[in-house]
């Protein structure tokens, strides 16, 4: 398969990069250079570049870069992802809280609107989006991230019908508390703009207890694959679901016409 991955320099991304880089043809990219470079030394064969997923004309510039190699792609994993602002909504940076939903939303957005026409030269046709924390539950201190995530979600179960037509699957990855860098942002912060709770929480689950990143790199596997079928329009979390199992992947059909691992409101009856 051919396969683009953002936010591909560290954390998921990077480990996706390596899972998978033995078997598929991967196009992995990271806005930072250094990374870029590390990326480029680890993985000799890898197909790297240097993209700000947040920026149009840069996203653009990537699509020119990447039709040089192929003009077509099976799967598109949107995995660049920050927390940006942390602290209560009212006492942040706006340019910080801004950051999470240009980065998270945007950027999920912009390679998805400009690589359709890579996905539409494929008989697989895949886009998976990762979702997080905040996505389906309120996340104190962390609402630009939340908002990001809890959007992401939505613009994926809006895109899976509207791009349904080109059969092209779209689904969201919630990946479960792994062990990233990117919860040093928390440590950081503190206890008094990260939250008491959540700053404790952080801490012990880096000591202990965080999904191992194996996990969501197995679910990406799933739903990559013929295993995941028909299934578009859901977030799958990595760590709860029980998308491994024959009695899961038999209903797919069943689970599409439903509102499981959706983002609904709950009514009175």
């Amino acid at each position: 398969m051919k396969i683009l991955i953002t936010g591909a320099g560290s954390g998921l991304g990077n480990e996706l990069v390596k899972k998978l880089y033995k078997e598929h043809t991967l196009f992995a990219i990271t806005k930072s250079k250094i990374k870029l470079k590390k990326l480029k030394k680890h993985y000799p064969r890898l197909n790297s570049y240097q993209c700000d997923v947040s920026n149009e004309n840069s996203v653009k510039k990537l699509t020119k870069k990447i039709k040089i190699k192929t003009s077509s792609l099976d799967v598109i994993i949107n995995n660049a992802g920050v927390y940006g602002e942390i602290s209560p909504f009212f006492e942040g940076n706006f340019n910080n809280w801004k950051k999470a939903i240009e980065i998270n939303l945007f950027g999920t957005y912009l390679v998805s609107r400009f690589f359709i026409k890579f996905l539409l030269k494929s008989k697989i046709k895949k886009i998976i989006n990762v979702a997080g924390g905040g996505a389906f539950n309120p996340f104190p201190n962390f609402s630009s991230y939340a908002c990001s995530k809890a959007a992401t979600v939505r613009f994926t179960e809006t895109i899976a019908k509207e791009l349904k037509i080109f059969k092209i699957k779209v689904n969201c990855l919630a990946p479960g508390f792994i062990k990233t860098r990117m919860h040093n942002k928390t440590l950081i912060a503190g206890e008094k703009k990260a939250g008491k709770n959540f700053y404790n929480f952080t801490k012990k689950k880096l000591s202990k207890g965080f999904v191992p990143i194996s996990r969501p790199i197995e679910c990406i596997k799933f739903l990559i694959s013929k295993k995941s079928k028909n299934l578009s329009g859901k977030t799958i979390s990595a760590s709860f679901d029980k998308w491994d199992t024959k009695k899961y992947q038999k209903n797919i059909n069943q689970i599409n016409k439903s509102d499981l691992f959706t983002l609904r409101r709950i009514n009175p009856k």
